[in-house]
This record gives C-alpha cells, sequence and structure tokens, in this order.
C-alpha cells in the first residue's frame, strides 16, 4: 500500500487547483459557495480533505469553455481523479509492520532507556521532554516507512556538524514526518515540536539517530509510554492501559457475530491505543490491516499525530480526526466517523462526568434508548456507540462505576430501555488507579447490536487484580487472561491459591436486574463475599509503593529544578555581560493578533450550564491553564459553530478583558476547541510570528506581577474593571532572542513541574495516612467476618 492513496489525506488550496485544473483564484471564489469543504489549519496553512474535496467537486460540472479536451458532462470531480491516478508514484513508501506474533528485540527496552537518560537532556536543550520524545517517535516512524527521506536522515546524519547542521537535520526530520501525516489525513504537527531541540553537540544528535535506527517495531509503544508519564495528560487526554485495552478487545471480538471485524472505530480515541489494539489483534487472526476502516475522532491535537503514526506502523490506513470541541453525535462530527458509517466493533473510553446528574432530559438529538440529562453525557457516548454498531456488531465502552447506578431518573430510564432490549452483554469492574493521576473507579461495558440480543447480564468483579506500578496500577498478563477466563466460565472464584487472582462474577436475568433499579454496576449483583486476607496490609503496600514513587519523581523534578535554577543564574550573570544585544522593546500588537470574545448579544440566548462548546470566562484562567470547573457554561454545539473565529486553539494566550485583572492563560490541548466568552481576549501569533516569539515565553512575561498592574491601571472601571484589545496592544514586552527565549521558558516549566511533583507526593502521603490509621484502627477482616458468610458469586 502507499500512503498516498489514502482517501483522507489533506491538499493545500494550490493542490486542489492543480488537481481540478483551475486558477487559485477559482477555488478562493469556490470556497464562497455555501457548502464547500471547511478547511483545517496546520500552522499557517489551511488544509482540506481529499474525500470532502472530491464529493464537492463531483457535483460540479465542467463548462464548456472549459473541457480542455474532457468529454461534454465531465465533472471537476472526475477530472481530480484522473489527475490524482496520473500523479500516483511508484512503489510504496507505507510503514512496514510487523510480523505478528513477532518476538520483541530485548535490545529494543534497552535503547529507549538509553535514549530516555542522559541523551534526553543533551539533545533536547531548551526544548521540553515531551519535545524530545516526539524526535524519538518522528525518527522511528521515518525509519520504519523506509524510502528516500529516512535515507536522507542517515546522509545528514553522517556528515552534518555543528548547530546549523543540527538545525537543518530536525527541521529535514519535521518535514518528513509532517509530509507523512498529509498524507495520512492529519495535520502537520512535528515542525513546531523540533524545532524547539537545541542539541549540545551534533554526536549526540547523530547518536540519537543510529539508536532508533536500531530499535525494534515494539519500540512506538515504549515512546507513547514515556510520552504520557512526561506530558502530564488530563483526565480528557490519558491513554487507555494496552493491558485493560486488550481485555476490551478480546472480550468484544467474541461477540460479533461475523467473525473478525473489519470496521473498528473510537469515538473519543484519546492517543489510539483502542484502535491500535484492535489492529494488532485482527492481525494476530489473520486478517489485514490494510483491508480494515480503522476511524477515530480525538479531541487531543498533540496525541492525534502520535494516533495516526501508530495505527499507520501497524499496517492500518486510519482515519483519525480531530473534533472541533463538539460531540460526536452533533451534526458537526466529520461524516468519516458519525453515526452514519457503521462498524463491528467500537471501542472507546469517553471522558468521564462524576458529577450528580440533576438536569432535565435533552430535547434535541436522536437517542433510541431515551434522552441523556444536560450537563452528563456518560450514556449520551454509550448510545452513540450503540448507534455505531452494524447488525451483529459488539462493542467496549469504559465508564465511571457511578454511570452505572446513577439515581436521575433519565439516566435510570435509559438503562432500563438498554437491558429490556438485551444490549448488554456484560460489564467488568475494574480496579481504582489505572490511569494517570486519577483513582477514578471504572468499569467495562460490553453491548451488542439489537440483533444479538442478551436475556441475561453477566457481572465481573475484578477489582483484587493488577499490580502497582510507578504510581498506578497495572494489569499483567495473569490478570488479563484471569478475567478472560471468568467471562468465558472457566475461572474458579474464591481460588486464592495465588495462581490467578479470584474474579467473582455473576448471570443476571433482565428482571433481576430490574428489581435493583436498572443497575449495572456489578457490585450491586454479585453476592457479598469474604474479604481477601490482608487486604488494609495490601492497601498499605500499594500506598506505599506509590509514595515511593512519587518521592522518586519528586527527587527527580528537584534535581532538574536545581539545575534549571543554575541555568537561570547563569543566564543572569550572561546578559550582564553582553548588556541586553539582540533584546527588543516592541508592543504587544506587533507580536500577535489581538481578538475579543464575541459580544454579549451574541451569546446571551444561547448560553446554559448543560452541554455545547465550554466558554471561557476570567475565572477559567488558573495557573497559566484554562481550567476546567464544575460550573461552566456552554453554548449549543451549532450556535457555536456560527462563532468558528472565537474558537481557541494551542498555543493562543487568553487574557481577561472584563473583570478582576489577572495573568493570562496559554491554552493547551485541555483548552482548545473552547469558545471565547465576552469577558476575554485573545492572543494568537501566526507562523511567521511563532518563528521569532515562543508562546510559553510571551505568556510567562504578560503573567509577571508588573505586566498584569500595567494592564490593571489601564482597565477602565465605570463598573466592573475593562480594557479594550486595542489599549491591550500597547503593553510593551520585552522581547531576547529567540534561543534565549527558549532557555526561559525551560527553566520556568521545570520550576511548573517541581511543583506538580510535589503536588502529586502530597496527595501520596495523605493516602499512606489513610491507610496507616486503617491498619492500626481496624482489626483483621477475617477476625470480624462470620465464618458462615456466603462466598463469591458465581457464573451460573
Amino acid at each position: 500500500m502507499s500512503i498516498a492513496d489514502h482517501r483522507d489525506q489533506l491538499h493545500s488550496q494550490a493542490e486542489i487547483a492543480t488537481l481540478a485544473g483551475v486558477s487559485r483564484a477559482s477555488i478562493t471564489q469556490w470556497r464562497r459557495i455555501p457548502g464547500f469543504p471547511s478547511p483545517e489549519r496546520g500552522g499557517d496553512l489551511e488544509l482540506f480533505r481529499r474525500s470532502e474535496i472530491l464529493a464537492w467537486l463531483d457535483g460540479r460540472t465542467i463548462p464548456r469553455s472549459r473541457l480542455h479536451g474532457d468529454p461534454a458532462g465531465t465533472t471537476y470531480g472526475a477530472r481530480a481523479r484522473r489527475a490524482l491516478v496520473a500523479s500516483a508514484p511508484a512503489g510504496t513508501d507505507a510503514p512496514r509492520p510487523a510480523a505478528p506474533g513477532a518476538r520483541p528485540d530485548p535490545r529494543t527496552a534497552e535503547h529507549v532507556r538509553e535514549l530516555m537518560g542522559q541523551l534526553c537532556d543533551r539533545v533536547r536543550g531548551a526544548g521540553s521532554r515531551v519535545d524530545y520524545v516526539n524526535l524519538l517517535v518522528s525518527l522511528h516512524f521515518l525509519r520504519r516507512s523506509g524510502g528516500a527521506h529516512w535515507d536522507g536522515v542517515v546522509q545528514m546524519s553522517a556528515n552534518g556538524k555543528g548547530s546549523d547542521g543540527a538545525a537543518a537535520l530536525l527541521q529535514h526530520i519535521a518535514a518528513g514526518v509532517d509530509q507523512q501525516l498529509r498524507l495520512l489525513g492529519m495535520r502537520p504537527a512535528m515542525r513546531q515540536a523540533l524545532v524547539r531541540l537545541e542539541p549540545r553537540s551534533y554526536a549526540d544528535l547523530r547518536h540519537v539517530v543510529r539508536l532508533v535506527g536500531e530499535l525494534g517495531p515494539e519500540a512506538f509503544e515504549l515512546m507513547l509510554d514515556e510520552y504520557e508519564l512526561l506530558a502530564g495528560l488530563n483526565s480528557g487526554e490519558f491513554f487507555t492501559p494496552r493491558a485493560v485495552a486488550r481485555v476490551m478487545v478480546r472480550i468484544a471480538e467474541e461477540n460479533t457475530a461475523a467473525g473478525a471485524p473489519l470496521g473498528v472505530y473510537d469515538p473519543y480515541a484519546r492517543g489510539g491505543e483502542l484502535l491500535a489494539a484492535a489492529t494488532t489483534w485482527c492481525a494476530q487472526q489473520g486478517t489485514s490491516p490494510r483491508e480494515m476502516r480503522v476511524r477515530g475522532l480525538t479531541h487531543g491535537r498533540d496525541t492525534a499525530p502520535l494516533a495516526t503514526m501508530n495505527l499507520a506502523l501497524l499496517g492500518a490506513r486510519p482515519s483519525v480526526h480531530v473534533s472541533s470541541g463538539a460531540p460526536p453525535w452533533a451534526t458537526s462530527a466529520p461524516s468519516s466517523a458519525s453515526t452514519a458509517e457503521q462498524f463491528d466493533l467500537v471501542l472507546s473510553n469517553p471522558p468521564f462526568n462524576m458529577r450528580d446528574s440533576t438536569g432535565e432530559p435533552r430535547v434535541e438529538g436522536n437517542w433510541p434508548y431515551g434522552p441523556p440529562p444536560l450537563g452528563n453525557d456518560n450514556l449520551a457516548y454509550v448510545q452513540h456507540v450503540l448507534g455505531s454498531l452494524r447488525e451483529d456488531g459488539s462493542a467496549a465502552v469504559i465508564m465511571p462505576n457511578k454511570a452505572g447506578n446513577s439515581a436521575n431518573g433519565s439516566e435510570k430510564k435509559i438503562r432500563q430501555a438498554m437491558v429490556e432490549r438485551g444490549v448488554v452483554k456484560a460489564v467488568v469492574a475494574l480496579p481504582d488507579r489505572l490511569f494517570s493521576d486519577t483513582s477514578v473507579p471504572v468499569s467495562v461495558w460490553f453491548l451488542v447490536h439489537p440483533s444479538l440480543a442478551c436475556d441475561e447480564i453477566l457481572f465481573l468483579d475484578a477489582r483484587e487484580v493488577g499490580t502497582p506500578v510507578r504510581g498506578k496500577r497495572a494489569l499483567q498478563d495473569a490478570d488479563v487472561e484471569a478475567i478472560l477466563d471468568a467471562y468465558r466460565g472457566g475461572s474458579h472464584p474464591g481460588d486464592d491459591s495465588g495462581r490467578k487472582p479470584a474474579v467473582p462474577t455473576a448471570v443476571v436475568t433482565r428482571e433481576a436486574v430490574g428489581k435493583q433499579s436498572w443497575s449495572l454496576s456489578p457490585m450491586d449483583h454479585i453476592d457479598a463475599y469474604r474479604p481477601r486476607r490482608h487486604t488494609a496490609e495490601t492497601a498499605h503496600a500499594e500506598a506505599l509503593a506509590e509514595l515511593e514513587f512519587r518521592k522518586q519523581q519528586a527527587w527527580e523534578a528537584d534535581v532538574a529544578a536545581v539545575s534549571a535554577l543554575e541555568q537561570a543564574e547563569h543566564m543572569k550573570q550572561e546578559r550582564a555581560l553582553l548588556d541586553d544585544v539582540g533584546w527588543e522593546r516592541v508592543t504587544l500588537s506587533d507580536l500577535c493578533t489581538i481578538q475579543a470574545g464575541p459580544s454579549y448579544s451574541l451569546l446571551k440566548r444561547h448560553v446554559t450550564t448543560e452541554g455545547g462548546v465550554p466558554l471561557v470566562y476570567p475565572q477559567n484562567l488558573r495557573e497559566g491553564r484554562i481550567a476546567e470547573l464544575p460550573d461552566d457554561r456552554h453554548v449549543a454545539a451549532e450556535h457555536a459553530r456560527r462563532l468558528e473565529r472565537f474558537l481557541l486553539v494551542p498555543e493562543d494566550i487568553v487574557c481577561v478583558r472584563t473583570g478582576a485583572m489577572g495573568p493570562p492563560a496559554l491554552v493547551r490541548d485541555a483548552g482548545a476547541g473552547r469558545l471565547m466568552s465576552a469577558n476575554v481576549i485573545r492572543l494568537r501569533m501566526g507562523e511567521r510570528q511563532r518563528a521569532h516569539v515562543h508562546p510559553g515565553y510571551l505568556a510567562a512575561y504578560l503573567g509577571r506581577p508588573d505586566s498584569v498592574a500595567w494592564v490593571r491601571d489601564r482597565a477602565t472601571a465605570t463598573g466592573a474593571p475593562s480594557i479594550s484589545a486595542a489599549a491591550l496592544g500597547n503593553q510593551p514586552v520585552l522581547l531576547p532572542p529567540y534561543p534565549e527565549q527558549q532557555r526561559v521558558v525551560a527553566v520556568l516549566d521545570a520550576l511548573d513541574a517541581q511543583a506538580a511533583a510535589h503536588s502529586r507526593l502530597a496527595a501520596a502521603v495523605a493516602r499512606t495516612r489513610t491507610t496507616v490509621a486503617e491498619r492500626l484502627m481496624v482489626s483483621d477482616p477475617d477476625d470480624a467476618t462470620d465464618a458462615t458468610q456466603p462466598k463469591a458469586g458465581t457464573r451460573s
């Protein structure tokens, strides 16, 4: 397969003009016609999806005066398709997937450890560790793809020298990956990350290229582990553990009636780990990944390229779309991943809503099992998943345990309808602390198309399996097999021999579920059973293991912070000697475009606290980030589309416009896709501006007390303090050379990481205190348990 034949690859306006045989001016005119596809932005470049452009061109017949040899009645779509065939490159430039069942190369793990050791700091310089991991995945992807671009990397690595040579090599790597991403339908993303790297020596960069060239195919997963650990992903971004993904795929795949699934979909794809698990399993069963339809929606602009590369390395032709912020069931969702297309297998780990559902049922949308409550999308995602199944298809969805037994009337009716129609096959309660920095208890709901309706539901309680690893609880291979055995009826509940953890189960009829208020929580159905011996001891041991891990993290952050402070002192001395050579004093309007939020009149009739696209108010600007708050207000997705120019993207800076003046916030993935309120102002730099202004530096500069005071002094105060975009544009900014900005940001990032590490350490100390109290104040469970207490429920 050639990547270039990917149906969803992205094209620039100039490329569309070439394919259609028209001028670029004609494309500009076409864009004014209602229905012309909307662009996606990659840096300063506007890009269009091939499938959407071809569909639009199919409906436009070429005028006789412009046929140029084409038969009368030919459409621009037909002309474009012929041009694509004529320009298709010979040979293959697709990544080479590993053979199914291939043994991992033990040297790969050793090389990854070496790459993440001292080499990381020597090569990243002022760049972040995440930027460095992006370099590793880019190199690995190019190497597995092979072809001229990897050959160019090897040649430049061997012949280059000095800082200029390093910069040229990094540019070459980024250009190669970004080109491949465009061909795979993903916005280019690596240039901005790799240009921030500053290798101390060319030899270090050459060594990285050599080591990556020796890695086995399994290296990408190891790099994703490092990315998740370093990136500090929030609850809407963290990856699904691979062992959990395997459980979901193995059980859901057994529930399909048509054999190995050819169509797989994830409406909240995060890092693509569920799609990758499905692709890998199907390949092991003899299905070629090239024959599969692999679709996904993700909100993570930084993780979406990783998902696309990972799936491509597995041999798939993925279609991973970055969501505009609207939920997948909204009409604005990309057509290639909407409910208009149905799949054999749907897997998802959607964002959790842990608040009590107090909202009224929503009135918009098509909800076959009942309208979910406003402000809580848990069961909206479940219904979208069910609606995306083709006949005889199956699904697995991770849900917070609260979704299984909430008392909200709308959610209870939805669960009732699902049970009565037989679409719930099984529910597995998982251990806590499976995910990064969250202990939310979750279950996996296994669902089937109504054509496979079930009369009974199998409940499994796997909360006791797993092993503490790096501050989390991880499922080992034996744990996965124990859950699979329990599902198939092959386990022996209550067996504490140590060979495999016991997974209590129970099969419950629809009528019995109804008597439990239609609860889908395994704990409400599996008979009470004796706690295992030393439960308190186990919890204490896990808490101590996490405490040691967090202490190690804090120590590493402290070491990095000390180094950063030493670097800061050196920079200060260096600046005094150079007398600020290269520094310039400019105004804010010289550096970015300043855009006030939409007027109140555009929003007032559409603002709600329940569902839609979240708004950003001054109270959301916290500690330099966009914070999600329990009482966030929203705008309906349909109205938000009309205000697209006010949506936030990564590296925007958001300042207070009206209200208490405070530090601005730098938009990261978590804040992207939100809509500005009338009370904030956005600063946005174009590609050329970002070449000499680092967004992190500018955000930090504007967050200084003196900068905040400057704004406060100029804010009018007839009522609430307010500042105009024009007045804010006059704010002075002291701007050093770009490399110096990178060094400043690196120092500040190290101190931020230190603060975050100590916050996690404090949480681990608190948890340890709880387990210590439990051990000291509560008697041994076995001493307090009656010998006649019933044992674990069993599968009948």
